[in-house]
């Protein structure tokens, strides 16, 4: 592990080297030393660590931990010396004066410092490199020979993330008695209780996950919500949950307040409900009593690894077991996904493994245990066959251990990963189990963390993306299932007990400091810290934190404390930490609403006061953070102004509290990449952030100024409206040239010209807008050649130009339009789109006096249709629709037809209004 501490050092050491290159030669050369002294120890350590495991030698153990320790120290000094020379957080004004005067002062004494240091630390690794020829370490690593090579570059997969669907085997027992007790009526209206249990990794939630997904299951049931979260979450929280999934929006109530959502929800028909998650018994009998009553037929289902002692249901549980060896090699065969080699070379496979009994290895692998086997899947896949998989098959049967089987593999498919991308996949380490983790933001952080680096002319996000991907290819990482996602913001998670093995190498080499629990750890040389206590989220904040670069936590939004920010009493009169300017905005914060009176204890009000001291002190006393990435942690409605002076953040995530305001001083961070302030009450920015250069990613409802800075690297706007007095003018958007999302909403009519500037945006990969109307010159004259995705809302004008011939987005595969009013001839000159593979007209985006819907030509690439419109005829032309797959109706007339022209069998097979077959009339 320690290799992949090392990766980011070096990256940032080459940066340093190449900007100290002109300012003092003595220094450079240090740093190159030690720069290419960590890429050597980085390259032996490839071929330690699976040594490491097998052995579990305490010299290599030492000298491991000898290593990261000079590394960490390397870091430091780096990070300190870059901390001293920043001058871009002084005000414009004073800059050019102290940098004369640091040019022959400050600058030149950190200089030196810098270099001692390293010095220092380049003949302690020179140390460290002796002992290891001196207690001859390698000699006695090369007694147990590792007989496979771990891949020394990505692999790159042509599957696309959502493309990558694992198959069930041998479950189909299973898959119809769950089907039988969802389709069983009932007598009563309370929710029957359903129990999937087995242990970890046998393969619960992909069961449950695939019948919850059948389009039966959709019709049968009118209401359905799925929630996955950490353990001991308490039952309110877990309601919350629930109440987000029905209602799609973030959710802050009261538990009072949640069984009345609960039971507004729930009492619309009859509902399923999926809990995916460890409960204590006390817990689930809380959640049990908080149900509703619902029509008969309701369902709840829990995924636990068993059943609770004390349980209302009368069903029989749904067990899952191990596989037996056929099963075990049919589920191998079947995730190799070895069609993309060719199919000539799947049958050479197909055959090999019956002919040379590798089910036989496989299953004495694995154990039958279909999370080993999905495992054993994704590494062979990287592997050449069959000389490197006869390598892997010998060094895992020897290590093979009957209760560390899945510890042996998970080993070898950790060791396997290229050290840029294993800093990557320890990253979950520090984020809560079982709990889904936007994509986006994930590469986001690992970007500002420094684990990504340009690579082959692709950006850093790029990177990032195929880092992600190869570890979903890889099985290693899970892809959320992409219904419930818009493109751009897929989630991910790992299996448990993969998170489990993460978590123990993240702790074994100090990457990161878990606060789960009711002991505090030893924080003081943390370098990140993941808060998951949920009965005292803010103990760990009192500690000292000096070496800390990130902090992160994953917590239900604390609706209580929300509302006690508005309302604090005279406690902070008598005693406050906080000084006069913030006892002044907690009263105008007590005055601007006076409505919320339900005030907890005094001693409450005390300890938001505390709060808000700690996150103070954290800002004050950890100036090396990189990473801030606080989820539903309250810490007052305004950031306090120190955040300015963590020069070195580059991620700041405060999403699901109740903060309302940014301080100018946050244009001081003049390295910030991402702000997502998502689900808070935060509207508008400082002028002062909208300059900051090195924006790439801006996430939350927003108003954009009419004036921004010249803000070349933002990639990412979501989602921002125009502000209301100024408007947006031609030019507010021009100088986003590398913009490739740009989500918009509440535009005005009046502020419809501004998309012109859109038009030009040639790097925009998504575009979404949501507004009075929409010009339709987005279609016909924009010059967006690289544009995949669109999703419009608002009524679609005509264009202001004589309309031209035909639509020009020559990329565009998504469509989604809703509210447009778009007439026949519009939708038939989409129909000329060459690569448009998904089209939903959903409510009101179409508009005939008939509502006759008629399909004349093209639509050669479409593979996917939604139609959620009011709709009496649909007319399909004989050539429309070559490669159409799914065709969903949902239909507002019970005497919908269909008119089909030619023999078209699939779509004859596919039509269907509420998943119910239509009368289908075939004109020849």
């Amino acid at each position: 592990m320690a290799e992949a501490v090392i990766g980011a050092l070096v990256g940032k050491l080459q940066e340093l080297a190449m900007s100290e290159a002109r300012a003092m030669v003595a220094v450079n050369e240090d740093i190159r030393s030690l720069r290419d002294k960590l890429m050597w120890m980085q390259a032996f350590l490839r071929d330690v660590e699976p040594r490491r495991r097998l052995q579990n030698d305490e010299l290599i153990r030492v000298w491991l931990q000898q290593t990261r320790s000079a590394v960490f120290d390397s870091e430091d000094a780096v990070d300190q010396y870059i901390l001293q020379v920043d001058l871009s957080r002084y005000p414009s004004w004073t800059r050019a004066t102290l940098k004369f005067f640091a040019s022959f002062t400050t600058q030149v004494r950190v200089r030196r410092n810098l270099s001692s240091r390293i010095k220092s630390i380049n003949t302690r690794l020179e140390g460290i490199i002796a002992n290891k020829d001196r207690y001859k370490i390698e000699d006695a690593s090369a007694v147990s020979v590792v007989t496979w090579r771990p891949s020394a570059d990505t692999f790159t997969s042509t599957e696309k993330m959502d493309k990558i669907v694992l198959p069930i085997v041998a479950r189909q027992t299973q898959l119809d008695d769950l089907k039988k007790y969802l389709e069983a009526g009932t007598d009563t209206t309370r929710p029957e209780v359903i129990y999937v249990i087995g242990k970890s990794g046998v393969g619960k939630t992909k069961l449950v996950r695939n019948m919850y997904e059948e389009y039966w299951t959709k019709n049968h049931f009118d209401v359905q919500a799925w929630v996955s979260f950490a353990p001991n979450l308490s039952a309110s929280n877990i309601l919350k949950l629930i109440i987000q999934r029905l209602k799609e929006d973030n959710v802050t109530c009261s538990r009072g307040e949640a069984r009345k959502n609960l039971k507004e929800e729930l009492e619309k028909g009859k509902y399923l409900l999926v809990i995916d998650g460890e409960v204590s018994s006390t817990e689930w009998k809380s959640i049990l009593n908080d149900l509703p009553d619902g029509m008969a037929g309701s369902k709840v289902v829990q995924i636990t690894q068993t059943k609770p002692e004390s349980s209302p249901s009368t069903l029989q549980p749904i067990e899952l077991e191990d596989l037996n060896e056929d099963e075990a090699t049919n589920l191998f065969l079947k995730t190799l996904f070895m069609k993309e080699k060719g199919k000539k070379y799947w049958k050479a496979v197909k055959e090999a493994v019956g002919k040379n009994h590798y089910g036989k290895d496989i299953f004495e692998i694995t154990g039958g245990l279909p999370l080993a086997v999905v495992l054993l899947s994704g590494l062979l896949r990287t592997k050449e066959y069959p000389g490197e998989w006869e390598k892997v098959f010998d060094y895992l049967k020897n290590k093979a251990i009957q209760w560390k089987r899945l510890d042996s593999v998970l080993s070898m498919c950790f060791d396997d990963l290229p050290h840029d991308m294993k800093s990557c996949f320890l990253y979950f380490a520090a984020l809560p189990v079982n709990t889904l983790i936007r994509a986006r933001s994930l590469v986001c952080m690992w970007m500002a963390e420094g684990f990504l680096r340009p690579k082959d002319g692709k950006q850093m996000e790029k990177v990032g993306e195929q880092y992600l991907k190869e570890l979903i290819a890889r099985r290693l990482v899970n892809l959320a299932p992409m219904e419930y996602e818009a493109s751009g913001d897929e989630r991910v998670a790992v299996q448990t007990k993969v998170h489990d093995f993460l978590l123990h190498e993240a702790q074994e080499a100090s990457f990161v400091e878990v606060h789960g629990g009711d002991d505090i750890p030893i924080l003081s040389n943390a370098r990140r810290l993941s808060l998951q206590n949920h009965r005292d989220k803010y103990a760990a904040l009192a500690n000292h934190l000096p070496k800390l670069r990130s902090i992160l936590s994953n917590f239900e939004e604390e609706v209580e404390a929300r509302k006690e920010e508005d309302q604090l009493g005279t406690v902070e009169k008598e005693e406050d930490p906080l000084g006069t300017e913030e006892k002044e905005e907690e009263k105008q914060n007590q005055q601007a609403c006076p409505c919320l009176h339900h005030s907890r204890p005094a001693a409450d009000s005390k300890e938001i006061i505390l709060i808000k001291s700690a996150i103070r002190q954290l800002l004050q006393g950890s100036e090396y953070l990189r990473v801030i990435n606080l989820h539903g942690l309250e810490i007052g409605d305004t950031l306090p102004s120190d955040i300015g002076n963590v020069v070195h953040l580059q991620y700041l995530g405060i999403t699901s509290c109740s903060l309302k305001q940014i301080p100018p001083s946050i244009g001081k961070l003049t390295g910030l990449q991402t702000l997502d302030v998502r689900d808070t009450e935060v509207t508008t920015l400082p002028e002062e952030f909208w300059k900051i250069q090195s924006l790439r990613h801006v996430f939350g409802f927003l108003v954009l100024p009419r004036r921004v800075g010249r803000l070349t690297q933002l990639q990412t706007l979501e989602s921002i409206e125009p502000d209301q007095v100024h408007g947006w003018g031609r030019r507010t958007l021009e100088k986003m040239l590398h913009l490739q999302s740009l989500y918009i909403w509440k535009l005005p009519e009046r502020n419809a010209n501004a998309l012109t500037a859109v038009c030009k945006l040639k790097y925009l990969m998504l575009l979404s807008i949501e507004g009075e109307s929409i010009t339709s010159n987005l279609f016909t004259l924009s010059n967006l050649p690289r544009l995949q995705e669109m999703r419009l809302k608002g009524v679609i004008v005509p264009p202001t130009l004589p309309e031209s011939s035909g639509f020009y987005l020559p990329n565009l595969t998504k469509l989604s339009l809703e509210q447009t009013k778009v007439t026949k001839e519009f939708i038939n000159k989409l129909g000329k789109l060459p690569f448009l593979a998904t089209l939903a007209l959903n409510h009101d985006s179409y508009e005939d006096k008939d509502h006759h819907l008629v399909f004349t030509s093209g639509f050669q690439s479409l593979k996917e249709l939604v139609l959620d419109v009011a709709l009496k005829k649909i007319e399909i032309g004989e050539s429309v629709f070559p490669q159409l797959m799914v065709l969903e109706v949902f239909s507002y007339s019970d005497d919908i037809c269909a008119v089909i022209h030619g023999n078209r069998y699939n779509i004859r097979k596919l039509i269907k209004a509420n998943g119910v077959p239509i009368v289908v009339d075939i004109l020849s």
